[in-house]
C-alpha cells in the first residue's frame, strides 16, 4: 500500500515535472508592459512638435520683413547726450552808434533870454499905467551885432500899447548879450495881450531864433 502511494507521489511529481518543463519549452511568456515616464514623454512629444515646425519652415519659407526693427540688448549702454550751452545774454556784437554831427548856427542868430518890465517886472497892469519893457538876446552866430541892428512889433494879441521899434545903442559880440528898451503902458481893452517882436540886422535881415515874446492882463 505505501508503495503504492509512493509511486502515486512520484508519478504525480514526475506530472509536475513534465508539466513545468512543457510549460518551458512551449509559447513565449507575454513580456510584462514597462511603466512610461510622463516627463519623458512629454520631452519626446515635445522635439517631434519641434521638428515638424522646423521642416515646415524650410519647405514654406516666410518672406524676409524689410523695415524689422532690432531691438537693443538689455545691457547695451544708453547713448550720451551732449548738453546744449547756455544761453547767455551777452550780445555778439556791439553796434557802434555813428557819430552825431554837432549842428552849427547860421553866422547871424540869435536866442532869446527874458522880456522883463520895470519897475516891479510885473504881469498885471491897470489901464494907462506906464511901464518899460526890456527884451534880452544873445548872439549865438559868428558875426558881431552892430549898433544898427533894431527890434520890430510883427503881431499882437488884444491891443499894441507899446513902442513899435527900437534899436541898439551898442554892438554885442558873439557870445554876449544885447537888449532892446521899449516904453508901453497898460490897455484900457481888459484882459490879456500878447505881444510878438523879431530882431533884424542893419540891412533889415531877420536873424534867425531872434524872435521874442512879453504877455500882461490889462485890470
Amino acid at each position: 500500500m505505501k508503495h503504492s502511494i509512493a509511486y502515486s507521489s512520484a508519478s504525480l511529481l514526475l506530472a509536475i515535472v513534465i508539466l513545468l518543463a512543457a510549460s518551458g519549452c512551449g509559447a513565449p511568456a507575454t513580456p510584462a508592459v514597462p511603466t512610461l515616464d510622463p516627463t519623458l514623454v512629454m520631452h519626446q512629444a515635445i522635439q517631434t512638435v519641434q521638428a515638424q515646425i522646423t521642416e515646415d519652415a524650410r519647405l514654406h519659407p516666410s518672406a524676409t520683413p524689410t523695415n524689422t526693427a532690432t531691438a537693443l540688448p538689455t545691457n547695451t549702454p544708453l547713448p550720451t547726450l551732449t548738453p546744449t550751452p547756455a544761453f547767455t545774454d551777452t550780445p555778439a556784437s556791439t553796434n557802434t552808434p555813428a557819430a552825431t554831427a554837432t549842428k552849427v548856427p547860421p553866422a547871424l542868430s540869435a536866442q532869446f533870454l527874458y522880456a522883463a518890465t520895470y519897475p516891479g517886472n510885473q504881469r498885471e497892469y491897470t489901464p494907462n499905467e506906464k511901464f518899460s519893457l526890456a527884451l534880452g538876446f544873445k548872439n549865438t552866430g559868428s558875426i558881431a551885432w552892430s549898433a544898427g541892428y533894431t527890434i520890430k512889433m510883427i503881431s499882437f494879441t488884444g491891443e499894441a500899447t507899446v513902442q513899435q521899434e527900437a534899436t541898439l545903442g551898442k554892438g554885442v559880440n558873439p557870445g554876449e548879450k544885447g537888449e532892446f528898451n521899449l516904453w508901453a503902458f497898460g490897455s484900457e481893452t481888459l484882459g490879456k495881450h500878447v505881444w510878438n517882436f523879431q530882431v533884424f540886422t542893419d540891412s533889415g535881415t531877420p536873424l534867425t531864433g531872434g524872435y521874442g515874446y512879453f504877455t500882461y492882463t490889462s485890470k
